[in-house]
């Protein structure tokens, strides 16, 4: 057996986990497929919701749900969706504002009584509103909120929250106004706050690399910089010439992603941002990609990409999976499936996601996804009887709990017909190789090979009634049992593989 991986050396494998996202240890595999593993609903789902009779309809993950160290409490600020009066009908919130939430273990909210946005002598949970409120704590320019992000590395403790909204100016006359919004001004918005709470937002955007809503933001280590996922319109020519004569393609907005790079969260680059991710051929003529909140996850990039399905037939919104070596060229994965669904009928999310702009938050051996979702559809040029504006239900959006054990993104998975892969040349290091698998029905047998895919005698070994995140194999440390790297070759029956590693 040859190498394609000769050129570049060995593959080192050591404590961080090896997902199967991509073929990045894969020589060769046959009877093995990449199955997205949809997220587990939680039951009590929506967590976040109204419950207070001055409170809005609903809420949506236009925010971030995070859990703060320093502080021993989940926190959130979510973004209200078909707002209420409170305290009259002249002091009217329908518009939007940020509300803020406390929990101490992420399923349970407090809604703490703030100073901030009163409205008479009712205090609320509001930490902001959009510019069009009524109220006259509301700010200049803010159109939609992102997201919050905590800054424990930052020195100005006046900076150590940071928000990110949707910057509007109307009408414009300037020359550097939005092209694709004419007599508009649009940009990232940003604010700072000492606690989450009390905000300062800036007078102007700082930033083009977004235009439009559905717009995340992550810290990279890696970069040591910030770097924003925001929105774009690209239609590739592929696309434009397969769909263009089709008639649902018509109200095609070509909403893609394009991303950009900030040391300090003001300065920004490139400005307009760069184009990422877009729909392709294999899409549909009504399928857009409305957003992408991105995190790095052990040596990747995982991208849960929210997906805008357009029809005649149905207008739905779900989350996708997306993976990448770089946080710039992502792939989507396997069959396209969705990673958070949206439910059936009579479900609280059956119509329209949104995914929290934070990674995912560890609790165990579990991984939360915090994510908006409406029993109500997203605006169209398509009219529906079942479109839920005008339900009487108390809430019409909340924010609930999707959950996967870790690193199970999705996963090798293969039959009784027995599925087999080689990896690349892999210099292991000191230790024991351990896996996540689940073969509780099935099997799973791992051989050890040379460079050139002879078997090393004794070295292998077989497990089976098996399903844990942490599974050391019975092999003796390959460091010492090898002259140099070796391959891995892994035969399983009626089962998944999602990672390994060494330790």
């Amino acid at each position: 057996m040859s190498s394609s991986n000769a050129n570049e050396g060995p593959i080192s494998i050591g404590q961080t986990h090896q997902l199967f996202l991509d073929d990045y240890l894969i020589e060769s595999r046959e009877k093995l497929s990449l199955v997205v593993n949809p997220v587990k609903k939680h039951p009590e789902n929506p967590v976040i919701h109204p419950e207070l009779p001055w409170e809005p309809r609903g809420y949506i993950a236009y925010g971030s749900v995070t859990w703060d160290e320093e502080d021993g409490l989940y926190k959130a600020w979510c973004q209200d969706v078909g707002g209420r009066n409170v305290g009259g009908a002249n002091e009217d919130t329908k518009r939007t504002g940020l509300f803020y939430f406390t929990s101490e273990d992420g399923i349970n909210w407090h809604r703490p009584e703030l100073d901030v946005i009163t409205f008479g002598d009712v205090c609320t949970n509001i930490v902001a509103l959009v510019m069009d409120s009524q109220h006259p704590a509301a700010w200049p320019y803010c159109q939609e909120f992102f997201g919050v992000s905590k800054d424990p590395s930052e020195r100005d403790p006046e900076r150590r929250y940071k928000m990110g909204y949707l910057y509007l100016d109307r009408p414009y006359e300037g020359d550097d106004g939005d092209p694709d919004h004419p007599g508009e001004q649009r940009g990232l918005g940003v604010a700072f706050s000492p606690d989450g709470i009390h905000w300062t937002p800036r007078d102007t955007w700082v930033t083009h690399a977004t235009i439009d809503g559905s717009t995340c933001w992550m810290w990279d280590p890696r970069l040591s910089k910030w770097v924003i996922y925001g929105r774009d319109r690209h239609i590739a020519p592929d696309v434009a010439e397969k769909w263009g004569n089709h008639p649902e393609f018509e109200h095609h907005w070509g909403r893609a992603v394009k991303r950009a790079e900030s040391e300090d969260f003001l300065s920004w680059e490139p400005d307009w941002g760069e184009p990422i991710l877009h729909i392709d051929t294999e899409d549909g003529p009504g399928h857009e990609i409305y957003g992408m909140n991105v995190f790095p996850y052990e040596d990747i990039y995982i991208g849960l990409v929210q997906m805008f399905y357009c029809y005649a037939d149905n207008v739905s919104l779900d989350i996708q999976l997306a993976v990448s070596r770089d946080g710039i060229h992502f792939d989507r994965l396997s069959d396209r499936s969705p990673f958070i669904p949206i439910g059936g009928v009579g479900a609280w999310d059956r119509m329209n996601h949104s995914a929290a702009n934070n990674p995912p938050l560890r609790v165990g051996d579990e991984l939360r996804f915090y994510y908006g979702g409406r029993n109500y559809r997203h605006s169209a040029p398509y009219k529906f009887a079942d479109d839920g504006q005008d339900a009487t239900e108390h809430y019409i959006a909340g924010v609930g709990i999707g959950t996967v054990l870790v690193d199970r993104f999705a996963g090798l998975a293969a039959t009784f017909d027995t599925g087999r892969l080689v990896t690349k040349p892999l210099q292991l290091d000191t230790g024991v190789l351990h896996v996540n698998a689940n073969v509780k029905f099935g099997t799973l047998h791992v051989s050890v090979l040379d460079v050139e895919g002879n078997p090393l005698p004794d070295l292998e070994t077989h497990i089976s009634g098996l399903d844990a995140v942490d599974i050391p194999l019975d092999l003796p440390d390959l460091t010492h049992s090898s002259a140099g790297p070796v391959r891995l070759a892994i035969t399983i029956a009626n089962g998944h593989l999602y990672s390994l590693w060494v330790e």
